[in-house]
Protein backbone atom coordinates (compact mmCIF):
# COMPACT_ATOMS: atom_id res chain seq x y z
CA UNK A 1 0.00 0.00 0.00
CA UNK A 2 2.71 2.46 0.93
CA UNK A 3 4.49 1.81 -2.36
CA UNK A 4 1.33 2.73 -4.25
CA UNK A 5 0.88 5.93 -2.23
CA UNK A 6 4.47 6.98 -2.80
CA UNK A 7 4.44 6.20 -6.50
CA UNK A 8 1.20 8.20 -6.96
CA UNK A 9 2.64 11.23 -5.19
CA UNK A 10 5.91 10.95 -7.10
CA UNK A 11 3.98 10.75 -10.39
CA UNK A 12 2.02 13.88 -9.47
CA UNK A 13 5.28 15.78 -8.92
CA UNK A 14 6.58 14.56 -12.28
CA UNK A 15 3.38 15.60 -14.10
CA UNK A 16 3.52 19.03 -12.53
CA UNK A 17 7.14 19.41 -13.55
CA UNK A 18 6.39 18.36 -17.13
CA UNK A 19 3.46 20.78 -17.40
CA UNK A 20 5.60 23.59 -16.02
CA UNK A 21 8.33 22.79 -18.54
CA UNK A 22 5.80 22.99 -21.38
CA UNK A 23 4.77 26.49 -20.26
CA UNK A 24 8.31 27.80 -20.59
CA UNK A 25 9.12 28.97 -24.11
CA UNK A 26 12.34 28.70 -26.10
CA UNK A 27 13.55 32.09 -24.89
CA UNK A 28 12.74 31.38 -21.27
CA UNK A 29 9.49 33.32 -21.13
CA UNK A 30 6.66 31.86 -19.09
CA UNK A 31 3.20 31.62 -20.59
CA UNK A 32 0.72 30.31 -18.07
CA UNK A 33 -0.74 30.82 -14.63
CA UNK A 34 2.17 30.70 -12.18
CA UNK A 35 -0.12 30.98 -9.17
CA UNK A 36 -1.96 27.84 -10.26
CA UNK A 37 1.32 25.92 -10.47
CA UNK A 38 2.39 27.22 -7.07
CA UNK A 39 -0.88 26.12 -5.48
CA UNK A 40 -0.70 22.67 -7.07
CA UNK A 41 2.89 22.29 -5.90
CA UNK A 42 1.95 23.28 -2.35
CA UNK A 43 -0.98 20.84 -2.34
CA UNK A 44 1.20 17.96 -3.51
CA UNK A 45 3.92 18.92 -1.02
CA UNK A 46 1.41 18.90 1.82
CA UNK A 47 0.19 15.48 0.68
CA UNK A 48 3.75 14.18 0.70
CA UNK A 49 4.28 15.57 4.17
CA UNK A 50 1.10 13.89 5.45
CA UNK A 51 2.02 10.62 3.74
CA UNK A 52 5.42 10.80 5.40
CA UNK A 53 3.80 11.20 8.80
CA UNK A 54 1.58 8.13 8.54
CA UNK A 55 3.94 5.91 6.53
CA UNK A 56 6.97 6.65 8.67
CA UNK A 57 6.01 4.01 11.24
CA UNK A 58 5.28 1.48 8.52
CA UNK A 59 8.66 2.04 6.86
CA UNK A 60 10.58 1.76 10.13
CA UNK A 61 8.75 -1.42 11.12
CA UNK A 62 9.33 -2.92 7.69
CA UNK A 63 13.03 -2.08 7.74
CA UNK A 64 13.51 -3.49 11.24
CA UNK A 65 11.58 -6.69 10.54
CA UNK A 66 13.43 -7.34 7.29
CA UNK A 67 16.84 -6.77 8.88
CA UNK A 68 16.01 -9.10 11.78
CA UNK A 69 14.73 -11.72 9.35
CA UNK A 70 17.89 -11.53 7.20
CA UNK A 71 20.03 -11.89 10.32
CA UNK A 72 18.04 -14.94 11.44
CA UNK A 73 18.30 -16.61 8.04
CA UNK A 74 22.04 -16.02 7.81
CA UNK A 75 22.58 -17.09 11.43
CA UNK A 76 20.67 -20.32 11.01
CA UNK A 77 22.42 -21.19 7.75
CA UNK A 78 25.89 -20.53 9.16
CA UNK A 79 25.63 -21.98 12.66
CA UNK A 80 22.97 -24.68 12.16
CA UNK A 81 24.01 -25.90 8.73
CA UNK A 82 23.34 -29.57 9.53
CA UNK A 83 19.73 -28.90 10.54
CA UNK A 84 18.89 -26.37 7.82
CA UNK A 85 20.82 -26.95 4.61
CA UNK A 86 22.32 -30.41 4.82
CA UNK A 87 19.03 -32.29 5.07
CA UNK A 88 17.22 -31.72 1.77
CA UNK A 89 17.40 -29.70 -1.41
CA UNK A 90 13.98 -28.30 -0.53
CA UNK A 91 15.44 -26.72 2.58
CA UNK A 92 18.19 -25.05 0.58
CA UNK A 93 15.65 -23.65 -1.90
CA UNK A 94 13.47 -22.49 0.98
CA UNK A 95 16.30 -20.56 2.66
CA UNK A 96 17.50 -19.05 -0.61
CA UNK A 97 13.95 -17.95 -1.44
CA UNK A 98 13.43 -16.58 2.06
CA UNK A 99 16.68 -14.64 1.96
CA UNK A 100 15.95 -13.30 -1.54
CA UNK A 101 12.46 -12.19 -0.53
CA UNK A 102 13.80 -10.37 2.52
CA UNK A 103 16.55 -8.61 0.58
CA UNK A 104 14.08 -7.43 -2.09
CA UNK A 105 11.63 -6.27 0.58
CA UNK A 106 14.39 -4.41 2.38
CA UNK A 107 15.46 -2.71 -0.85
CA UNK A 108 11.85 -1.72 -1.62
CA UNK A 109 11.31 -0.28 1.87
CA UNK A 110 14.59 1.63 1.69
CA UNK A 111 13.66 2.97 -1.75
CA UNK A 112 10.32 4.20 -0.48
CA UNK A 113 12.00 5.89 2.47
CA UNK A 114 14.40 7.63 0.09
CA UNK A 115 11.56 8.90 -2.11
CA UNK A 116 9.63 10.21 0.90
CA UNK A 117 12.70 11.85 2.37
CA UNK A 118 13.55 13.53 -0.94
CA UNK A 119 10.03 14.89 -1.41
CA UNK A 120 9.78 16.14 2.17
CA UNK A 121 13.20 17.82 1.89
CA UNK A 122 11.96 19.74 -1.16
CA UNK A 123 8.83 20.76 0.74
CA UNK A 124 10.82 21.93 3.77
CA UNK A 125 13.29 23.84 1.58
CA UNK A 126 10.50 25.67 -0.23
CA UNK A 127 8.67 26.41 3.02
CA UNK A 128 11.89 27.69 4.59
CA UNK A 129 12.46 30.08 1.65
CA UNK A 130 8.89 31.40 1.98
CA UNK A 131 9.45 32.25 5.64
CA UNK A 132 12.47 34.42 4.92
Amino acid sequence: MSYVVMSLLYDQFNKLSEELSKCIGDRGEFCGNLEQFRRRHQAISRSVHEADRFLMINNVACLCCQIVSIILVLYSTVFFRDETLAQHVDGVLFYITWLSFNVVSLALAAGMAIVVNHAVRLYDTIRHKELF
